[in-house]
Parts: C-alpha cells; sequence; structure tokens
C-alpha cells in the first residue's frame, strides 16, 4: 500500500474510506493485468496446440487423400469398363445431355 498522504493519527471515516477506495483500485488494476495475461497465454498455448497437431498430422493426412484420389481414379476406370463391356454406353450419353 503507498500513501500518498500523511495519515493523521485520528483517522476518520472518510479517510479509512479513501485509502480504501484507492487500495480497491490497485488491486482492481493488478486482476485486471493477471486475467489480460492468462487470456493471451491460453491463447497463445491453443495456437501453438493446433499448429504442432496439424504439422505432426500432415503427412497422415496427405496419405489419406492420395488414397482416396488413388481409389477414385480406379473406380472411374472401373466404371468407365462396365459401360464399355455392357455396350449401354451411359456415360456418353450422359455427357451429350449436359
Amino acid at each position: 500500500m503507498k500513501n500518498q498522504r500523511k495519515i493523521r493519527p485520528n483517522l476518520t471515516n472518510y479517510d479509512v474510506i479513501e485509502i480504501l477506495e484507492r487500495e480497491l483500485r490497485e488491486a482492481e488494476k493488478r486482476i485486471f493485468k493477471k486475467t489480460i495475461l492468462a487470456v493471451s497465454a491460453g491463447v497463445v498455448c491453443l495456437i501453438l496446440f493446433i499448429t504442432i497437431f496439424v504439422r505432426s498430422n500432415s503427412t497422415i493426412i496427405r496419405d489419406y487423400a492420395a488414397e482416396a484420389m488413388r481409389k477414385s481414379f480406379e473406380a472411374e476406370r472401373a466404371v468407365h469398363i462396365i459401360d464399355e463391356a455392357a455396350g449401354t454406353h451411359f456415360l456418353e450419353q450422359a455427357k451429350e445431355r449436359n
């Protein structure tokens, strides 16, 4: 507690209230600074966690994407083979309609 003025030996209620209000304002400032620091630290930790998580799983995600593309090309090739074998030419008819 910082005394900005000398405390008189005979304190009045007004003096006590003034001192308490000043201390409360200082305490509020300290609490506000600590809260801002805690929230900022939380945001930084969250960003760090997301960054590390994405970087560690990027190879797995890339492998899944490559596998999905390969399977889609195989499926498209199989549809073409079935369409040619059946002689229906549904794919060509569908392209002509659009």
